[in-house]
């Protein structure tokens, strides 16, 4: 029987799921959660529930959560008790409370092995060369880093209204932190384990919206080091550098600029610059890959681990509560 996936949301991220998921599996029936039957037609041909309970009745055999952020806990409960795949979109949570039950839910209940948090930046192969170089054998000793990331919402999706898009209601789950979860999720990766030591953010700009539009947290490496994340939704120019300092020399990582190179007493090392090792739309494809290697076979490690996740969220969540 054809492969059965029910998708939460409607919207971009889950537009481009689901074109990935028909490239890689042609005849996957599809099913659509919208309250009102609408949908773009990138869905289409698929079935349509009103809610997820009556999605869940259809006996998907995976689902697809890339509803608003707010939702997305709610909606993992339902599939972990049940014990369905998912690929969920980050944010994991928006809440101390969400992720405390779905670390007690997991406890319990044995989770799905074919389970994938949306932080496709591991998937980077420019990324995934500094992991390698920061963790090989000898591994560079950090002294301090600095990981940035910034875009003007307004130029985020400029077809839509920007008052009313889920990025900038708080109670939706809006707002920089959860957006650009991506570089807490690098920090974490690339020097972790870390520590929150302070933050400083909220809404600070002219931006029509309620939710916090700048924040930067200082965090620490077990060994002291400092780590600055910057996280903006009102720099003019997209950035999205990282320096990383090192007993050895400075890393310096321009995703945007598609270079990542190594200053040393010797000079300037070009780690890459070859632009498919930054092609960030393609680490979709290969997360969607991850996920249905992960449903075929239950002895596939993801590149994401659920607990790799829960300590992705927790220092997110830790970030959050050090300005509140």
């Amino acid at each position: 029987m054809p492969m059965r996936v029910l998708v939460t949301g409607r919207g971009s991220i889950a537009q481009r799921h689901v074109r990935h998921l028909r490239e890689l599996v042609p005849a996957v029936e599809l099913a659509v959660i919208s309250s009102t039957g609408e949908m773009d037609a990138t869905f289409l041909p698929c079935a349509s529930f009103s809610e997820m309970q009556t999605g869940l009745a259809w006996k998907p055999d995976a689902v697809v959560i890339a509803s608003i952020s707010s939702k997305h806990a709610q909606e993992l409960e339902l599939c972990l008790q049940l014990g369905i795949p998912c690929l969920i979109e980050k944010p994991l949570v928006v809440s101390r409370d969400q992720l405390v039950s779905l670390q007690q839910l997991a406890q319990k209940k044995m989770r799905p092995s074919a389970l994938v948090v949306g932080c496709n930046l591991r998937y980077l192969p420019a990324l995934r060369k500094l992991h390698d170089e920061l963790w090989r054998a000898a591994p560079y000793r950090v002294l301090r880093a600095h990981l940035e990331v910034g875009q003007d919402l307004s130029q985020w999706r400029p077809s839509r209204d920007l008052e009313t898009s889920y990025s900038a209601i708080s109670s939706l789950g809006g707002g920089v932190i959860f957006d650009l979860v991506h570089e807490i999720d690098m920090a974490q990766w690339l020097l972790g384990p870390l520590q929150v030591h302070g933050a400083v953010g909220g809404h600070l700009s002219p931006l029509p919206i309620q939710s916090d539009d700048v924040h930067v947290a200082l965090l620490k490496t077990v060994c002291g080091a400092p780590v600055v994340v910057s996280l903006d939704y009102v720099s003019q120019q997209a950035v999205r550098k990282y320096t990383i300092v090192t007993t050895d020399g400075t890393f310096e990582v321009d995703i945007i600029g598609k270079n990542i190179t190594l200053l040393d007493r010797q000079g300037r090392c070009v780690i890459t610059d070859i632009a498919d090792d930054f092609d960030v739309k393609r680490t979709y494809q290969l997360q969607m890959m991850d996920w249905l290697a992960a449903i075929a076979d239950p002895a596939h490690e993801v590149v994401l681990s659920f607990a790799e996740a829960v300590a992705t969220a927790d220092l997110m969540l830790g970030m959050q509560e050090a300005v509140s």
